[in-house]
Formats: C-alpha cells, sequence, structure tokens
C-alpha cells in the first residue's frame, strides 16, 4: 500500500543545496516518491520558504527551476484557517513546525519525513528522518 509522506522543507533544501551529510538521504526519499513507491506532499507555505531560501543562495531563475522539477511529483497542499488556529493552539514550541504538523495533520498524511525528528516530537503523526523512512520502504539510504 502508498504511504502518504509529507515532506518537512529541509528535506527538499538538502536537495537543492546538496547539503551533506544529509543530500543522499533526502534524495532517496524524493527518489522514492518520484518512483511510485510513496505519495509526497509539501505545503505552500513550504513552497515560499523554499523559495526564499533559494533565491539568496542562488537566484531566483534556479530557484523557480528547482522548484517546478520537484512539483512534478510532490503535491502542494494549502494552508488553511483552521490549520493554522490549530497550530497556534498547539503544544509544538515553533509555529512553523506547528504550521507543517497541522498541514500534514489535516491532510490525511501518515508521516512527516524531517531531518529535525525533535522538532516535531508532539506530533499525532509518525516522524521519521530521511534515512529512517528509506528503510521503511525498504530502499537502500545510499540510492543517487
Amino acid at each position: 500500500m502508498i504511504k502518504r509522506v509529507f515532506l518537512d522543507s529541509d528535506v527538499i533544501l538538502d536537495v537543492a543545496t546538496g547539503r551533506e551529510p544529509f543530500v543522499k538521504g533526502s534524495r532517496a526519499v524524493l527518489a522514492s516518491i518520484e518512483n511510485g513507491q510513496a505519495l509526497g506532499f509539501i505545503s505552500s507555505t513550504s513552497v515560499t520558504n523554499i523559495y526564499y531560501v533559494l533565491r539568496k543562495i542562488s537566484n531566483g531563475t534556479k530557484a523557480r527551476a528547482f522548484i517546478e522539477q520537484v512539483l512534478k511529483f510532490l503535491v502542494v497542499l494549502p494552508v488553511t484557517h483552521e490549520e493554522i488556529v490549530q497550530a497556534l493552539r498547539s503544544d509544538f514550541p515553533d509555529f512553523e513546525d506547528a504550521v507543517q504538523h497541522q498541514c500534514a495533520f489535516g491532510n490525511a498524511c501518515e508521516f512527516i519525513v524531517t531531518r529535525n525528528v525533535e522538532d516535531y516530537k508532539n506530533s499525532k503523526l509518525l516522524v521519521y528522518t530521511p534515512k529512517e523512512f528509506v528503510a521503511l520502504l525498504g530502499v537502500t539510504h545510499e540510492a543517487p
């Protein structure tokens, strides 16, 4: 059965920036989604955050091109009014993480994949690092 997985923006940024030592695990997560082993989701707020970071370290044209590539196999979920309210009321110390969590939870995602598992310790969903998630799928972490 194909799993619904919500990606925290750090997973996408690790791939976009080639951030070591995280890029291999994050790339394997994206590859597993692109290959149809899971359905991948990100929030609309993640898209703008990813663009902002990539534009600062490169340029807007490259940032847009990268985002267009990943949106060929990731689905963007809207962040709703109710999800923002729930995030404000949550016991997450970081508001951005609370919004991401509420978006994932509100859209029936089964997992959150993030490099910062500790940020999601109050999650109602299962939370994995990229390496843990690809192991769950039976994919080798070292996959390109």
